[in-house]
C-alpha cells in the first residue's frame, strides 16, 4: 500500500487568560521532509487555523467553551474526520509537546480511528513519550522516543510490510503491556545537517497571514504584523532545569539516545535555511535553540553573516543569561556589551531574559548554573540591553515546592525593578510538573501530584502543585497581584486585548 501522510498540530484549548496563536512548530516540518525526501506524499495540517479551503471563521475564530472551563479553538472534530477520510490519508501522525493540549492530541487520534481503524495513527513529542498510555489508549499505534525524523520511516516501511511496529525508538504495545524499544546509533542524529530542510512552504500562510500572530507559532506577547517563522540552529542544551520538560533527557540514556545532548547545525546550514524563509517572504524569525549563546563564537560567527539579510530576530525561549557574561579585570565576570551590540546590529532585537528568581537557593536547586546573582546583575543587564535597543520581556517562577513566601515577595520585589528599568514586561509563572521533567518526579514522589493527575489543569497560572510550603491558593493570589502591579497600565490593556476570554465573551450568545 503507498503510503499517504497527514502530520497533524491537534486543535488547542486555552484558559481565559491566554492568547491565541498558530502552530507551525518545526516539528511536523521536519518530518515531512523526511518523509518526502523518501518520496512519501506528505501534507501538514494545523487544526488551528485549518485547510487552506476552511474559514477561520470555523477554525481560529470558532471559540467554544468547553466543560473543563478551557476555550477550544480551531476545526470541529467533524471537520478533521471530513479532511482525513476525503484525503485518502492512511498515515496521520500526531505531535504533542505541551502537557496542557493532552486531551485535544488524543482525540485526534480517536477521531482518526474512527474514521478507519487501518489508518495507521503516529505520534510524538515529549508529551506523548511521557504519557505513552495515555496515547496509546486512544488509538495511537506507536510513539516515537526519540527524535522522529529516521524513525517514522522504519514505522512506515513495517507498517507496509505487515511487520511489528516495534522498530528501535519507539513505545507500542503488545498484550496490554508497553513495549519499549530503546533508539539504535543514527535514530538519534550527532550532525544535524543531515536533518532535512524544514518544509515551511507546507504551512498555510494564507491563513497565517490574516491572524493576529502573522506567522508560524510566534512565541511573544510583542508581536509584530509581519510574517514571521521559527528556527533552529541547534538541539539540546548544556543546563538541567529541573522545570524544563526534557530534564530527564538532558543526560544520555539507552532509552531516549542523547536526545538532550547539545547538538549544532554549521554555519552554511544555518544561512541556507534562512535564505529559504526569505524566499517565503518571512521578515521575521524566532530562533527556537534551548540554548542558542552556549557557543558565543559561533553565533558570533553565524550573526556576521545574517547582519544585512533584513531580518528581525527574537529568542523569548533560550537564551541563558550566564552567556552574557564574559571575563574582566582579574577574572571577575562582567557584561559583554560587544556582545550584546552584535546581536542587536544582527537583528536579534527581542530577547526574553529567564531571570526566574530572585532567590539564588531556588535558582541553585531548581535552574542548575543558569545565574548567579552575585556575577550578573540582572537590572544593569537591563539597563543595557534597552540602551542598545533590544527590547528584553523578563520571566520569573514563582511557587516551587519549597519555596517561602519570603522568596515569592522577594521575586516580585525584582521583578518591579526590572521593569523600572526598562523591560516591556515581567511575565510571573508558575512552575508546572510537567510529564518528562525532573521536577514531575519529585512532585510525584514527595506527594505534590497525583498520579492519575488531569492534565487539563495544568497551566503557569495555575498552582496544580499540593502540600507546597505556600498553599496554592496563595501562589496564585501572589501571581495575579504580581502580574497586575508589578507591569504597566499598559502592558496590561495590551494584554486583555488579546486574552482569548475576552473575544469568547464579546461573541457570546446571550439569552
Amino acid at each position: 500500500m503507498q503510503p499517504k501522510v497527514l502530520l497533524v498540530y491537534p486543535p488547542t484549548q486555552l484558559m481565559e487568560r491566554e492568547a491565541r496563536r498558530t502552530d507551525g512548530s518545526l516539528g511536523h516540518l521536519y518530518l515531512a521532509g523526511a518523509l518526502e525526501r523518501a518520496g512519501i506524499e506528505t501534507d501538514v495540517l494545523d487544526a488551528n487555523v485549518g485547510a487552506p479551503e476552511d474559514s477561520l471563521d470555523n477554525t481560529f475564530d470558532n471559540l467554544v467553551m468547553q466543560e473543563n472551563g478551557l476555550i477550544r479553538i480551531g476545526m470541529t472534530g467533524t471537520r478533521l474526520q471530513e479532511l482525513i477520510a476525503q484525503g485518502g490519508y492512511n498515515v496521520v501522525g500526531i505531535n504533542s509537546n505541551f502537557t496542557p493540549q493532552t486531551r485535544l492530541a488524543t482525540e485526534v487520534a480517536t477521531l482518526t480511528k474512527e474514521v478507519s481503524q487501518n489508518i495507521l495513527v503516529l505520534a510524538g513529542g515529549i508529551n506523548a513519550r511521557a504519557l505513552p498510555r495515555r496515547f496509546l489508549d486512544a488509538g495511537v499505534d506507536a510513539i516515537c522516543n526519540t527524535e522522529g525524523e529516521r524513525v517514522i520511516l522504519e514505522l512506515i516501511r513495517a507498517w507496509r510490510e505487515g511487520k511489528s511496529l516495534d522498530v528501535s525508538g519507539t513505545i507500542t504495545e503488545r498484550d496490554g503491556e508497553l513495549v519499549r524499544r530503546n533508539p539504535e546509533f543514527g535514530d538519534t542524529l550527532t550532525n544535524l545537517d543531515g536533518l532535512p530542510i524544514p518544509t515551511w512552504e507546507k504551512l498555510p500562510w494564507g491563513h497565517y497571514d490574516s491572524v493576529e500572530a502573522a506567522g508560524a507559532g510566534g512565541r511573544s506577547f510583542l508581536r509584530d504584523p509581519v510574517r514571521s517563522a521559527n528556527i533552529q540552529t541547534s538541539r539540546g542544551c548544556p543546563f538541567n532545569c529541573l522545570f524544563c520538560h526534557i530534564s530527564n533527557e538532558k543526560e544520555y540514556s539507552d532509552e531516549t539516545g542523547g536526545i538532550g545532548k547539545l547538538r549544532f547545525k554549521s554555519e552554511d546550514r544555518v544561512i541556507q535555511e534562512l535564505e529559504k524563509l526569505r524566499e517565503l517572504g518571512v521578515t521575521k524569525v524566532y530562533i527556537e535553540d534551548d540554548s542558542l549563546l552556549a557557543n558565543k563564537s559561533r553565533m558570533r560567527r553565524i550573526l556576521a553573516r545574517i547582519k544585512g539579510m533584513g531580518f528581525k530576530l527574537a529568542d523569548v525561549n533560550g537564551v541563558n543569561l550566564v552567556h552574557f557574561l564574559k571575563g574582566g579585570p582579574g577574572g571577575k565576570p562582567v557584561i559583554d556589551v560587544e556582545f550584546l551590540e552584535l546581536l542587536y546590529d544582527a537583528g536579534l532585537t527581542q530577547i526574553g531574559f529567564p531571570v526566574e528568581s530572585e532567590s539564588q537557593r531556588i535558582l541553585d536547586k531548581y535552574a542548575t548554573k543558569k545565574l548567579n546573582h552575585d556575577n550578573l546583575d540582572v537590572v544593569e543587564l537591563v539597563r543595557i540591553a534597552r540602551r542598545i535597543g533590544i527590547t528584553c520581556p523578563v520571566n520569573m517562577m514563582i511557587g516551587f515546592p519549597d519555596e517561602t513566601e519570603s522568596e515569592i515577595k522577594k521575586s516580585i520585589e525584582l521583578g518591579r525593578r526590572l521593569v523600572d528599568a526598562g523591560v516591556d514586561y515581567c511575565s510571573f509563572k508558575i512552575p508546572v510538573p510537567l510529564p518528562g521533567s525532573q521536577l514531575h518526579d519529585i512532585a510525584l514522589r514527595d506527594g505534590h501530584l497525583s498520579p492519575d493527575f488531569d492534565p487539563d489543569i495544568f497551566n503557569w497560572r495555575k498552582a496544580v502543585m499540593k502540600n507546597t510550603t505556600v498553599s496554592p491558593e496563595r501562589i496564585e493570589e501572589l501571581q495575579q497581584w504580581a502580574e497586575f502591579n508589578v507591569n504597566s497600565e499598559e502592558y496590561r490593556e495590551k494584554r486583555l486585548q488579546i486574552e482569548i476570554g475576552n473575544r469568547w465573551e464579546s461573541g457570546r450568545t446571550h439569552d
